[in-house]
């Protein structure tokens, strides 16, 4: 033996540095899972998708800039409610791209076991991954039509008066965080189902698209009954938009059961992730 070996007294010892508790995690996980869909911090090649889909997203508001800068008061141009129809498909995208991103890299990559370890356990893992969820398709749902508010509102085709102004404000902000609530929380609990980004991207753009083609076909041509269309995970936020503008929508229920309709989706979900994750966490 090397007459400079030694034997280093290794033992097991407790932590003694500051402990930040459960709400710092959480709100750690938030940040870091928006800043990791959002590709910040990561190479290049990951922060080129979300920039597109973003782009594409307030490509129309600025165009519709433009538009009001030129044209005269009292020119019919399109309404709040109505501009979604200009970036629908960004949305879908956007969430599809984002949703799978949260939660599948955790399954495959065995870091969920980490967390289901950690102080922050199965239920406030959840909750994280729905804030940074919500949070990050805000910026499709709420900026664009913030962007057209402003906008109409600097070239005199805005609502007239303080009161009026700061009621559609809160009508804008309200219907896209309405938005980025129930698309989230849809497309998270259907990215639950798979540790597959490609899958659950899939999962989430046909689900939405043959739910609303199966139910218009129900309500179409074999003249199911109203309420159908409350199933309709790809018309009813969108048309629930438009009662929040006090606007005509195509669903003709009362608002309140649109409304009512939306939370029991949203319920479902987040029950759907709470139950999936608890499992996991029993392991």
């Amino acid at each position: 033996m090397s007459a400079q070996a030694q034997i280093a007294d290794r033992r097991f010892q407790h932590y003694e540095g500051r402990r930040l508790g459960v709400a710092y995690s959480f709100w750690t996980l938030v940040v870091h899972s928006i800043l990791w869909v959002l590709g910040l911090k990561r190479s290049a090649r990951y922060k080129i998708v979300p920039i597109i889909v973003i782009a594409i997203a307030y490509l129309p508001s600025l165009v519709l800039i433009v538009v009001v800068t030129v044209a005269p008061p009292g020119t019919q141009l399109p309404g709040y409610p109505d501009f979604y129809q200009f970036i629908t498909a960004a949305i879908y995208i956007f969430v599809a791209l984002t949703a799978p991103e949260l939660i599948c890299p955790d399954r495959r990559h065995g870091t969920l076991r980490m967390y289901m370890t950690s102080n922050l356990g199965p239920t406030t893992y959840v909750a994280a991954k729905l804030v940074a969820v919500w949070a990050v398709l805000a910026i499709v749902t709420t900026g664009p039509v913030l962007i057209e508010f402003a906008g109409y509102s600097l070239f005199g085709h805005g609502p007239a008066g303080l009161v009026k102004s700061l009621e559609t404000l809160g009508e804008v902000v309200g219907s896209g965080l309405m938005l980025a609530v129930f698309f989230g929380s849809v497309a998270l609990a259907v990215s639950s189902l798979t540790d597959r980004n490609a899958f659950a991207a899939a999962g989430i753009i046909l689900g939405f698209l043959l739910t609303g083609a199966a139910l218009g076909i129900l309500q179409g041509p074999l003249k199911a009954p109203d309420w159908v269309a409350l199933l309709n995970v790809n018309q009813l936020p969108f048309q629930l938009v438009f009662r929040f503008y006090q606007s005509f929508s195509t669903i003709n229920v009362p608002t309140w059961q649109m409304a009512a309709a939306a939370a029991a989706w949203v319920l479902a979900a987040i029950g759907l992730l709470v139950v999936r994750y608890r499992a996991e966490g029993r392991r």
